[in-house]
């Protein structure tokens, strides 16, 4: 495999969350980490939030051993902690091909109930995953996303924002400068709506053109105890900024968005990084677009969001859905919405509630994709929703996005059993981006294959579902990572799950572009 041209020295900064016994900070564009001992909410916004921690998985995608240096803010922007490698207390300089985990939860640096961001640098090419785990009432959750490096700009866009009965999300959003304070203004769109909810809905100290003030490094919270909008809304959200009343233009602030939402009485944790401005598209493939699906675990069905980015405006999106039913018969539905500001599209429903035609429906099992076109840029969410209260989600991706390398920073093959129960097992869905046929490899890294196992060659008929525990060659107890190498431009997205814990121990995260 070729050496990945990024600079030598790459610098991340992210958006953390709070920490029972340690908290952890987030990277890449606006991340949002958690750990700490749940609050209690109003009677209004009830919702059980159990003992948050937060985790950062930094993989080496370099030809040199990396260096790391993280360093920790709390939420008014203050330095309070530092981790890194190599240290002396077992973490060596970091392998070409090799990833090392930084848990929050015992960091004795930080203080339990932090919360906040963090800024990462490495002085190889990488990627990076955020995650976090809840315990709730006996109940494990997990959630996380890939962190995409990127330059940024003054917007970041939240397809999936929700606070229902059922549900309710929670932003982080960071100020990823650190010399210029920021004035950031939230949009809230419910579904169809063109006139948003503004927070806040005029001037505030600092920010006498609208918005929040927010100091440099620091982090804006936005949750059950203060998301300014009615029960039931169920829509998207977009972060602007402002320009301060101390002169700095809104082009030149930088916010990062992290999204959580929660079941409020449930297991479900979902987690995804929003898009910034700069990211939306009119080209976006979801690669993981399923009714009545399962891989041998959890059944789960799938919901996407469409926001545009002119709220308003007639925008016109073509939808085309892709896959097959439980026999193996293909299946091809090609259809056009309209998107006023935010269109939800369920593959729980028939017909317009699955953005079908009125006398179409998807099979009762469907394994899919969904190539989407749009007049104006749009950006997409996926939720996986499963009966078991199970609930992940993922980003859309664009054609930027798509290469014919892609990191998948974890992977499991049956780690961590425990009596009749298998563990941690990962698989991954695999989508050509143009939707033609073509095919690859992946090559395997972890400590039993310090060289890389390349497995043999997977033929993609437009998509391909990858399990590990087929891969004979892996042990059982395996944990590494993943590149897929293939003959032409392709999307991925990973799930992670576990049948040990009770709860929600299911993940999705993107699989990340090494071009």
């Amino acid at each position: 495999m070729s050496p990945v041209a990024l600079s030598p020295v790459r610098r991340l900064l992210t958006v953390a969350a709070p920490r029972r016994a340690a908290g952890l900070a987030a990277l890449g564009i606006a991340v949002l980490l958690a750990a700490v001992p749940g609050s209690t909410p109003g009677e209004a916004q009830r919702v059980g939030l159990g003992e948050e921690n937060s985790w950062l998985r930094i993989q080496n995608v370099g030809v040199q051993h990396a260096a790391i240096d993280i360093e920790f803010f709390n939420k008014d922007g203050a330095a309070v902690a530092r981790d890194f490698c190599p240290r002396d207390d077992g973490c060596s300089a970091l392998p070409p091909g090799f990833g090392w985990s930084f848990f929050q939860q015992g960091y004795r640096p930080l203080e339990a109930g932090y919360r906040g961001s963090a800024s990462v640098t490495v002085d190889q090419p990488f990627v990076a995953l955020l995650a976090r785990d809840v315990f709730k009432a006996g109940l494990f959750q997990i959630g996380g996303d890939s962190l995409r490096l990127s330059v940024g700009s003054q917007a970041q866009y939240a397809p999936i924002v929700q606070n229902t009965a059922e549900y309710v999300s929670r932003l982080s959003v960071a100020n990823l400068s650190d010399e210029h304070a920021a004035c950031f203004q939230i949009l809230y769109y419910d579904e169809g709506a063109t006139e948003p909810i503004v927070d806040p809905p005029g001037r505030t100290a600092g920010c006498s053109a609208g918005g929040w003030l927010v100091a440099p490094r620091g982090t804006l919270l936005r949750d059950e105890h203060d998301l300014p909008v009615p029960m039931g809304f169920d829509g998207s959200a977009v972060i602007v900024a402002v320009r301060t009343s101390s002169g700095v233009e809104a082009d030149e602030q930088l916010p990062s968005l992290m999204v959580d939402t929660r079941e409020r009485d449930g297991p479900g944790l979902a987690t995804y990084r929003a898009f910034d401005g700069l990211e939306l598209s009119h080209e976006i493939v979801l690669p993981l677009v399923d009714r009545n699906a399962s891989e041998g675990r959890t059944t789960w069905t799938t919901r996407f969001r469409i926001f545009s980015s002119v709220a308003g405006a007639d925008n016109e999106v073509e939808l085309l859905f892709t896959g097959h039913d439980d026999t193996g018969a293909e299946i091809e539905i090609e259809h056009s919405v309209q998107v006023a500001s935010t269109l939800t599209c369920d593959q729980r429903l028939d017909g317009a509630g699955g953005c079908l035609p009125d006398d179409v429906a998807l099979p009762d099992v469907f394994f899919g994709s969904v190539r989407a076109r749009s007049v104006h840029p749009i950006a997409i969410v996926a939720q996986r929703l499963a009966d078991d209260g199970a609930l992940a989600d993922y980003r859309g991706f664009t054609a930027e996005e798509a290469a014919r390398e892609l990191m998948l920073p974890v992977l499991n093959k049956n780690f961590g059993p425990w009596g009749d129960f298998s563990g941690w097992n990962s698989w991954f869905r695999v989508a050509t981006f143009d939707g033609s046929e073509g095919s690859m490899h992946v090559m395997y890294f972890s400590k039993q294959f310090p060289n890389g196992l390349l497995s043999r060659l997977i033929p993609l008929d437009g998509q391909r579902t990858v399990r590990q525990w087929e891969e004979a060659r892996l042990p059982d107890g395996w944990v590494g990572s993943g590149i897929i190498i293939a003959d032409r431009p392709v999307v991925a997205v990973a799930n992670l799950e576990s049948d040990v814990f009770e709860g929600d121990p299911v993940m999705l995260y993107n699989g990340v572009s090494l071009k």
